[in-house]
């Protein structure tokens, strides 16, 4: 019963600290982006992944790294 209960802790305590990885990922992001508008485009390409992945939203603009449309 002892070792179903250290796994059982060990558990808990992996699952806390996976969600604090992502709460700070998450306000992470929410800093960084303090200075930015949602309409602008993301500074790169890990950027926009990392945004889509924790579902906080990608912004939309032009392609990341370019700064203007082709041709302009």
């Amino acid at each position: 019963m002892t070792l179903s209960v250290w796994i059982l802790v060990l558990a808990v305590f992996l699952s806390g600290a996976v969600a604090g990885v992502f709460v700070m990922l998450v306000i992470g992001i929410h800093i960084g982006d303090r200075a930015h508008h949602l309409a602008d485009e993301p500074d790169a390409h890990l950027d926009a992944l990392t945004r889509s992945t924790l579902g906080v939203g990608v912004r939309t603009g032009y392609p990341a790294g370019n700064g203007r449309a082709k041709g302009a």
